[in-house]
């Protein structure tokens, strides 16, 4: 596992990311905001390298009880 655990984000994508949400964002919090999103991106990517053999994941859930 040598890939590295985040993904850049920049300015913009957070800017847009936080009108997308209708976040107010103070300035000071931008930057925790963004190195916390970078962090969770990666993790999110490294789910790609994962090797799932024949079984494809699971994409639906049926909760009813019966």
């Amino acid at each position: 596992m040598s890939e590295p655990l985040s993904r850049p984000l920049s300015p913009q994508d957070l800017a847009s990311a936080t009108r997308f949400a209708r976040l107010n964002l103070p300035g000071d919090r931008a930057a925790l905001v963004r190195e916390t999103l970078e962090s969770v991106y990666g993790l999110l990517d490294r789910l790609d390298t994962l090797e799932l053999g024949e079984n494809p994941p699971a994409t639906a859930f049926d909760a009813r009880w019966e």
